[in-house]
């Protein structure tokens, strides 16, 4: 089952759940001021790090006035810490190609977590932000449809059975009311916005 609180099951190390790591330089940020405070560092990733050593024997205040004046913040409360781990949990499993259908995505995300589908929905809801499980999971299947559209080669159909839906017509129409367009019209919108860009860099200034 998902901890309730900051620390792993696993007394020999501990996982920080850090706000504001958004960027690679994040990570190495974070990275450098758990070390400058003589913590050994097993793994740091967006949204959380892993240092050795159970979690009693950490210094709380060090680590989160480090952190604070970094820009960071550390997550300290059960509801929060829950949140992000659930919110890992379903961005994990939508990037896992042609593995979870679409209609399966809530059961295999419970069994990931420990706990009963009733009891997932349940907890989810009471979590801050996020709103409904199925509201969430929708949400950042399109919001991930939307990287494919502008950064993979795949053509939009087969985006659609990465992601997991039943057809393209049920992929399409979920993703015009996301979007406000259809999936090809995305796609070529955020081509041309590039092009345009570099058309206008290129384009001399005639004042100078």
């Amino acid at each position: 089952m998902l901890p309730n609180h900051s620390f792993s099951p696993d007394t020999r190390c501990t996982v920080l759940y850090i706000k504001h790591m958004v960027c690679p330089r994040g990570i190495r940020v974070v990275r450098y001021e758990l070390e400058s405070l003589g913590l050994r560092v097993l793994q740091v990733r967006l949204g959380a790090a892993t240092v050795a050593g159970p979690a009693t024997a950490l210094d709380w205040a060090r680590i989160r006035e480090a952190l604070a004046m970094a820009g960071f913040a550390l997550l300290k409360t059960p509801k929060h810490v829950l949140a992000t781990q659930v919110r890992h949990l379903v961005d994990e499993l939508l990037r896992r190609p042609f593995t979870v259908a679409h209609r399966d995505v809530i059961a295999a995300l419970a069994q990931e977590a420990g706990m009963g589908v009733r009891q997932l929905h349940g907890l989810f809801a009471r979590l801050p932000g996020p709103g409904s499980l199925p509201g969430y999971i929708k949400h950042q299947r399109l919001a991930y449809a939307q990287e494919l559209l502008e950064a993979s080669p795949l053509s939009i159909g087969r985006i659609a059975r990465q992601l997991g839906y039943s057809s393209l017509a049920h992929f399409s129409g979920q993703f015009r009311r996301f979007a406000q367009c259809a999936p090809s019209a995305y796609r070529q919108q955020q081509r041309v916005a590039p092009e345009a860009a570099v058309l206008d860099a290129e384009v001399p200034n005639s004042a100078s």
